[in-house]
C-alpha cells in the first residue's frame, strides 16, 4: 500500500503462486544418410544450407526450440537414432524405434564419445550466421559435384560452404583459417561430431570421405 508523509509505504506480498517448473519433454531425433529428421517430422536435408544452423545447435548439445516444440528453458530428453539408409516417410501411425538407440552424447558404436550432452536445454534459437560478405569465397568448378558442408567455427559462429567433391580436408582448414581470425592464435583441427573423429590428413579428399561425401558439418575445434 501507499504511504503518507507520516506512514511509510508497505509491500503486499503476492498473491500469485509461481508457475512450476516445466516438464521435461522426450524427443526421437534420427539421423539418416541423407539428413535428420525430429520424430515423425520431414527430413532435414545435409544439403540444405538452410538447415546448417539447427544441426550445429543439436550437435552442441541444445535443441531448437523451433523444431523441438518445447518452452524456453524446458529440458529435453533427447534419444539419437541412427540409418544406416536415406530418409523414409514413417507410416501414417508411427512406433518409436525400440532397437539400441542413444541418447544424444551418448557413445557410437565403434567411435568415440560424442561431446553433446543429455538432457539438454532447449534455446531460443541458433545464433545468427556470419554475414555473407565476411564469408570466404570457394573456388569451385560448376562442371563438377560439388557438396554442402556447414563449417561451425570454434566461437559458435556458422558458415554455409559449397565445395567440388575433389576439393581436400585441407581447403576446409584454408576455408576457416580465413573465416577466423582467432584461426591463428592457438591449435585447432576440423572435427566431426557424428561420429566424433578429428580430421588431420589434410591431403585427403572430401568426395572419398564418408563424413563429407554426402555433405555434413565440420567443425573448428580447439586443441
Amino acid at each position: 500500500t501507499l504511504g503518507d508523509s507520516t506512514t511509510p509505504s508497505t509491500v503486499l506480498p503476492s498473491t500469485t503462486p509461481s508457475a512450476p517448473p516445466a516438464a521435461p519433454q522426450r524427443r526421437i531425433l534420427h539421423l539418416w544418410n541423407d539428413g535428420f529428421s525430429i520424430e515423425d517430422g520431414p527430413l532435414h536435408r545435409f544439403d540444405d544450407p538452410q538447415n546448417a544452423a539447427d544441426l550445429a545447435v543439436i550437435e552442441s548439445g541444445r535443441a531448437p526450440i523451433h523444431l523441438m516444440n518445447v518452452a524456453y528453458d524446458q529440458p529435453v530428453d533427447v534419444q539419437l537414432n541412427r540409418h544406416e539408409e536415406d530418409y523414409k516417410k514413417p507410416k501414417t501411425v508411427y512406433k518409436p524405434f525400440s532397437g539400441g538407440g542413444q541418447r544424444l552424447g551418448s557413445p557410437v558404436p565403434g567411435a568415440e564419445t560424442s561431446t553433446a550432452s543429455a538432457p539438454i536445454q532447449s534455446s531460443a534459437g541458433p545464433s545468427a550466421a556470419q554475414p555473407a560478405s565476411q564469408t570466404p569465397q570457394v573456388d569451385v568448378d560448376p562442371a563438377l559435384p560439388t557438396l554442402s558442408l556447414r563449417i561451425q567455427l570454434a566461437d559458435g559462429t556458422r558458415l554455409p560452404a559449397r565445395f567440388n567433391t575433389t576439393h581436400s580436408i585441407g581447403d576446409v582448414y584454408d576455408f576457416i583459417a580465413r573465416a577466423s581470425p582467432d584461426s591463428s592464435t592457438r591449435a585447432w583441427v576440423v572435427a566431426t561430431t557424428f561420429p566424433s573423429k578429428d580430421h588431420t590428413d589434410k591431403s585427403a579428399v572430401l568426395g572419398e570421405l564418408d563424413e563429407f561425401k554426402r555433405g555434413g558439418v565440420a567443425v573448428q575445434k580447439w586443441v
